[in-house]
Formats: structure tokens, sequence, C-alpha cells
């Protein structure tokens, strides 16, 4: 079998991450294939990489009336492979990255090679600047037998099935987890405090707020670190908003501590060595794609505590993962904000959003957002947009016992439970519980998702209607605004 991978880029990410243990799983198989990526691999030569530039994040085509690139990519993959490519792998082909895409998928589709459609993320979910790229296009996801569906977790499968992929032509293949190496940690004294480290780029969605309000409520001497700063000069400026605010209340925790700061004296500020000297790990998020942030404390061997994303982690309990302290809500009181001015953002953000996505708001989209934000008399922390959680946790640093963790169903004072938590020294489950998620168990379905393909009966491709795709995801009841 000859196999051609494709992605707009390889710059370390999740998705490259993917790439490169999907490479490594079909070398185990044996199986001869060819990536094909806008950019090469950083920091790694190992890798059967083609670099096509035109991949790359590209939002305007040539002047010239249809594009060449699906042609340009099957002439490098024959050449890279020996032979022309019988199997393609699209990751994240409907994103809105790339003007060229959409072509790409549809010349694939009507010529009735097989063909895996991989997401990771959507341009519907909280990308509304992606989709106005897809916005004119009739044709962009294709339904035949020869066309695979495949997706990192149960919910996004859910939501295409609900927009008609039948589910026959859909299959869940979770990420392989493959820990960083990480150097053994010098011993820690007996009752020192502990080192809670965020090993993530501090965007939006990350819900770096939280750690802020965390680091207000731990014990005396607890830090916090934020693994690393945003690329994007959007997010540069909310992140460095946060970095103030930390600094004028004297939390004790650092952003961007990588390549920055040490972990100890004398430690080099590598990523690896900011997770060896954790004791902890933890998470805010408020959206993951996969969700590895819960598996890797896991195999690092590391307790985790922080927020809880059911949609993501009903996959992982259901192969009776324990995943650490994790709270489905952080709640303050509702009438620590003001009614009129936390209205008036929503119906802001909320048109602004729909807008943006060509969209008009229902009668009751305002009233739908809005009793989406309350809980039984409280609001969660993680909901509110970034000025009212700067206003918030400052009144929660001055009465704790209001603020309140919720899991599942109950509900306790968050500075309790966040001592609680610290005083966890193990992971929640050993690294063995993480069989499921090994690169063997990949290799396995990857091989035999390939083999089923080759096999069926192509077909002419019919095409869902986008509005059916873009609706599961835009519903006021899911509107956030930290991914506005």
């Amino acid at each position: 079998m000859a196999v051609a991978i494709v992605h707009y880029h390889l710059r370390p990410g999740g998705v490259t991450r993917v790439i490169e243990a999907q490479s490594r799983a079909l070398t185990g198989a044996g199986i001869d294939h060819i990536i094909l990526s806008g950019t090469p691999c950083r920091g790694r030569d190992d890798l059967p990489v083609r670099v096509i530039p035109a991949l790359d994040y590209r939002e305007k085509k040539p002047p010239v009336e249809s594009s060449p690139l699906t042609g340009h990519l099957r002439e490098v993959a024959a050449t890279a492979l020996g032979r022309p490519a019988e199997l393609w792998h699209l990751h994240n082909p409907c994103l809105g990255k790339n003007i060229h895409f959409p072509d790409l998928v549809r010349g694939l589709s009507v010529s009735r090679e097989p063909l895996v459609l991989h997401f990771h993320d959507f341009a519907e979910d909280g990308r509304p600047q992606n989709y106005q790229l897809l916005a004119k296009l009739k044709h962009l996801y294709p339904v035949a037998p020869h066309i695979c569906y495949a997706f990192i977790n149960s919910r996004d499968r859910d939501v295409l099935v609900n927009a008609g992929v039948p589910i026959e032509n859909t299959a869940l293949l979770p990420n392989a987890v493959i820990p960083p190496e990480v150097p053994k940690c010098l011993h820690r004294e007996p009752g020192s405090p502990a080192l809670v480290v965020y090993p993530v780029r501090g965007i939006r969605r990350k819900n770096i707020g939280e750690i802020c309000l965390l680091a207000g409520l731990a014990p005396t001497g607890t830090e916090f670190a934020v693994t690393l700063a945003p690329e994007n000069p959007q997010w540069q400026s909310i992140h460095n908003d946060w970095i103030r605010f930390a600094e004028e209340h004297r939390l004790r925790v650092q952003f961007g501590v990588v390549g920055t700061f040490e972990p100890r004296p004398g430690v080099a500020s590598t990523f690896e060595n900011w997770l060896a000297h954790a004791t902890h790990l933890v998470t805010t998020s408020i959206a993951e794609g996969f969700g590895m942030a819960f598996l890797e404390p896991i195999a690092l061997g590391k307790p985790l505590f922080g927020r809880d994303l059911p949609e993501i982690t009903r996959d992982f309990k259901h192969h009776q993962l324990a995943l650490g302290q994790l709270y489905d809500h952080l709640l303050v009181p509702v009438d620590w904000i003001d009614p009129a001015e936390l209205s008036q953002r929503l119906e802001h953000a909320l048109r602004t959003t729909y807008a943006r996505y060509g969209e008009e708001l229902s009668v009751n989209a305002m009233a739908r957002a809005r009793n989406a934000l309350t809980r039984d008399g409280c609001l969660d922390f993680g909901a509110l947009p970034e000025p009212l959680q700067r206003e918030t946790a400052t009144r929660a640093w001055r009465e704790p016992g209001e603020v309140l963790v919720s899991r599942q169903g109950e509900r306790q004072p968050a500075a309790t439970w966040l001592a609680e938590a610290l005083r966890t020294a193990a992971p929640a489950s050993p690294p063995s519980s993480l069989d499921p998620y090994s690169v063997t168990r990949y290799a396995d379905f990857l091989t035999g998702l390939y083999q089923d393909l080759r096999m069926c009966d192509p077909a002419a491709p019919r095409w869902l209607k986008k509005s059916k795709v873009l609706h599961q995801f835009l519903q006021p009841e899911r509107f956030h605004f930290l991914r506005t």
C-alpha cells in the first residue's frame, strides 16, 4: 500500500504530533507513505516529508480560474513513493486555512480514490474568520463509500453524524499518547510548596484567568507556571493583560516560563525540565480537541487537577481511566456581576459571532445563551469574559468562601478542594492504563481502516448541506466568550 498524508504545515503543535505518530505507526507496519506539507518539520529529519509551499495557510488563490494543486500533489507523491498513491489521508481538510483545500477534497472525492478526512478542528466551531473562506462554497463535505471521516473524539463524530454523514462512513481515531521525555527531578524536600505547571500556550481558550484565580486561592507558597506565551499577536495583548494583573496582585504565577525562567536555580528553562520539576499539572481550558492534557499527566506520573470537559473526557472514562481531581464548574455568586453589563456584553458578542458566520440570531437566542450561563444562583467563572473575570477574581480573594467547585452535582468551597488536590502526590491512574492510546493500538486501527477503505466499492459522492454542520456548532447554549 502507498499512502499520501497531507497537512498545511508541520510546525510544532497537536496535529504535527499526530502526524509524527501516524508516520511512526505506518513505518512499523511496513506501509510506504509520504507526508506532503507546506513547511518542513522543525527538528526532525527522519520523517518522509516533501514540502509543497502551496499547502501552507493561504487565503487567496493565484489569478487563475482553478487550482493545479491536486495534480501537483499526485505527481510529487508518485515520485516519492515510486508509484501513485493508493490512499489519501487529509488532516483538517475543511478548516478554512487554505483556499485550495476544497478543490483538493473535491478532486480526490470525484476521482473515487480512497480518502480519509481526519478532523481535529472545525471552522464552524469558534473560528468564524476561517469559515468566511468557505462561506460561498457548495461542495465541502463529500459522502461516498470510499471516503471515511476520522475523528479524534466521539463528540465530533456525533456532530457530523447528526449533520448527515452515515455512521458507517466514520471512524473514531483517538491520538496516540507519546509523552515528552523528561529528566528525573531532583529530590524535593518533604512539605515544600507545590509547583503547579500548566503545559500549554496561553491562548484565550486556555482560560488563563482561572489560573490566576486558583493561584490566589491556593495555600501559601504554592507556585503556578504557564509554559508558553501565544505566538499570535491577537492573543498576546490579552495574555499580557493577565501578566500585569498577576503582578499587580502579587500572585505566585509566572507566564511563558519555557526559555525564560528556571524551574529551580541552576536548571535549564526547558519545557521538559518544567514538567520534570512540577509536583502537579493543571488544566483550566474551556475547549479542547482530543484532550491530551488529561492523559499526559498519567503518562508522566504526575497528579492532575482542574476543569473537566465531559464532551472530551467521556471517551477516556469509557476506558475506565481516572483522570484526577477535576471539577465541572468553578462557581461565583451571580450577584457579583452587574446583570446589565453581562447582558450587554453577551448580546454584543453573540450578535457579532453570528454575523461573522453570516447568520442572524433567532428570537430566543439571547435568553437561551443567558440561561446557559447561570447555574442555580451562580455563574461559572470560566464562562465570563476577561474583564469580568478580573473583577470577580479580586472579590473572590476577599470572600473565598463564596467560590465553589461543582463536581458531579456536589459543591464545596474551592479553596478547600484546592488544598486537598494539592495534597495528592500520585497520578489518578497508572501509566499502563493508557494502553488503548498506545502507538501499537493506533497502528492496528489505522492499518485496518486503510484496508477496509481499499476493499470498498467507490461511488460518485454526494455532498452534505454546509449549514447542517454549521448549525450543529452555532447554538446559543454553546456560546463562549473565550472563543470569540
